[in-house]
C-alpha cells in the first residue's frame, strides 16, 4: 500500500504545476530563484510554460510585504530577472506548501521547515541543489527508479519528474559535506557574498533546467516549445 505522502502526490491535479521557492526572509535567494526559474522555463519550454507553470516564493521568517533586498535585486537584474523589483515578501504558510507541487528550499533548513510544517509535502520538498543533483542522476541514467515520465504535456511531465526524483533521492550519493546542498545567505554581508550567492542560485537553476530538458527528450504536444539545450 502506498505511503500517505505518496497517495497525496498521486492525487494532485496534473493539469498545472506550481513551484514554491523558500529561503529565510524571502528577500534575497528565494525571489532570485523564483524569477530565474520563470525565465528558464519560458526559454526551455516556450508558451506552454507560461500557461501551466506557476512559480512563487516565501520565507520561513519573512515579513509580508517587505521589498526585495536592494543588493539581491541588483544581482537578480544582472542575471536577467528584470521584474524582481516588484517582489514582495511572504511568510511561509501551510496552505502555500499544500498548493505547491514542488518545494525548493535554498538550503536543507528550508526544505526541512516546509516538510515539518506539512509532513505530507515531504516527497515534494527538496533543497534546490539536491533537486538538481537528483535530476542529473536521472538524466544521465545513473539511477533507474522504474517510473515512466509522462510526456503528454508539460504539467504531467513535471509531476512525474517530481515523483521520480522523490524515489531516486535515496539512491543518489550525497555530497561529501551536507552543507554543499546549501546556498549561502548573503543578507547584510559583503557585495562579494551577494554575488557568490546569486551566481549559485543561477548555477543550480540552470543545472536543474538542463536536466529537465534532457529528461523531456522531445517537444511536448500543442506547441510546447523547443527542447534545445540551455546555455
Amino acid at each position: 500500500m502506498p505511503l500517505p505522502s505518496q497517495r497525496t502526490v498521486a492525487a494532485r491535479d496534473r493539469s498545472s504545476f506550481s513551484i514554491l521557492t523558500v529561503c529565510t526572509g524571502n528577500i534575497c535567494r528565494s525571489p532570485q530563484a523564483e524569477h530565474l526559474l520563470r525565465l528558464r522555463f519560458d526559454t526551455a519550454f516556450g508558451a506552454q510554460a507560461a500557461d501551466v507553470v506557476v512559480v512563487g516564493s516565501a520565507g520561513t521568517l519573512g515579513y509580508d510585504g517587505q521589498r526585495i533586498d536592494e543588493q539581491a535585486r541588483a544581482e537578480a537584474e544582472r542575471l536577467g530577472a528584470l521584474h524582481a523589483a516588484g517582489h514582495r515578501a511572504r511568510r511561509l504558510r501551510p496552505d502555500f506548501i499544500e498548493r505547491a507541487d514542488l518545494i525548493l528550499g535554498m538550503s536543507r533548513e528550508h526544505r526541512g521547515a516546509a516538510a515539518s510544517m506539512l509532513p505530507s509535502a515531504n516527497r515534494r520538498a527538496f533543497a534546490l541543489v539536491e533537486f538538481a543533483r537528483v535530476l542529473e542522476a536521472l538524466a544521465q541514467g545513473r539511477v533507474d527508479v522504474g517510473i515512466g515520465l509522462d510526456r503528454s504535456g508539460l504539467a504531467p511531465f513535471m509531476h512525474s519528474v517530481v515523483e521520480a526524483a522523490a524515489t531516486a533521492r535515496g539512491l543518489v550519493a550525497p555530497p561529501h559535506s551536507r552543507v554543499e546542498d546549501d546556498i549561502i545567505d548573503p543578507y547584510r554581508l559583503s557585495a562579494d557574498v551577494y554575488r557568490q550567492s546569486a551566481d549559485a542560485v543561477q548555477l543550480w537553476v540552470g543545472r536543474t533546467m538542463q536536466a529537465l530538458t534532457t529528461l523531456a527528450g522531445q517537444p511536448f504536444p500543442d506547441g510546447a516549445g523547443s527542447q534545445s539545450r540551455l546555455p
